[in-house]
């Protein structure tokens, strides 16, 4: 019997100065939105913790045994306006903002003696082409900044898996704010997911 390929597929829990994040309520409808098996290709959703504990006990873990055959992570980002792929991260981490458990980055580089940078090994360009398609403002990106999303893609690139990271914007305060909304959101996630599903 084969098995099928699997694509983990990760969001955020909510973090200082991010009381909703967008990117877990996309992992509880993405299931909705997408056949769960197509072609011996399935998809699998996680809701991460925001603490650097959790980059180890719950996101390497998830990496160890599952052993998908590509990841696609979502994160919230509060500057942004628009969907960014982002094309790399970078070895370094933040010691200033404290993650969700209150909790600050051990050292300031996320792994001492390794590579300044590492690129993300997902097909970006044709990840940015789909989600253009849903006809959303969409860009790459080579800052996925020294916070836990930047983190987690450093850790996913290192694992030899095929890897990519998302950011998203905040959702909307009001009727008069013009920053994506949370359907706007999950229908170039669908593009983008269903691109990478084709693509393994």
């Amino acid at each position: 019997m084969a098995y099928p390929k699997t694509i983990l597929v990760t969001g955020f829990e909510p973090f200082p100065g991010m009381p909703v994040n967008p990117t877990a309520l996309l992992m509880e409808r993405l299931p909705r939105r997408l056949i769960p098996e197509v072609r011996g290709i399935r998809f699998r959703f996680e809701i991460l913790p925001t603490t650097w504990a959790g980059r180890f006990e719950v996101t390497d873990r998830l990496r160890t045994e599952l052993a998908p055959h590509a990841i696609v992570h979502f994160g919230v980002d509060g500057s942004r306006r628009t969907i960014n792929i982002e094309t790399r991260a970078v070895n370094r981490a933040t010691r200033v903002k404290p993650d969700a458990s209150g909790a600050h980055a051990e050292t300031a580089l996320l792994e001492p003696g390794a590579e300044s940078a590492r690129t993300s090994t997902l097909p970006v360009r044709s990840l940015h082409q789909a989600a253009a398609r849903s006809g959303l403002p969409v860009a790459l990106s080579r800052d996925a900044g020294t916070y836990l999303c930047n983190a987690t893609l450093w850790d996913s690139i290192g694992s030899g898996i095929p890897a990519v990271f998302v950011h998203v914007p905040p959702l909307p305060r009001g009727r008069f704010d013009r920053r994506l909304s949370l359907q706007q959101m999950e229908s170039a996630t669908v593009r983008i997911l269903q691109e990478i599903r084709r693509r393994i």
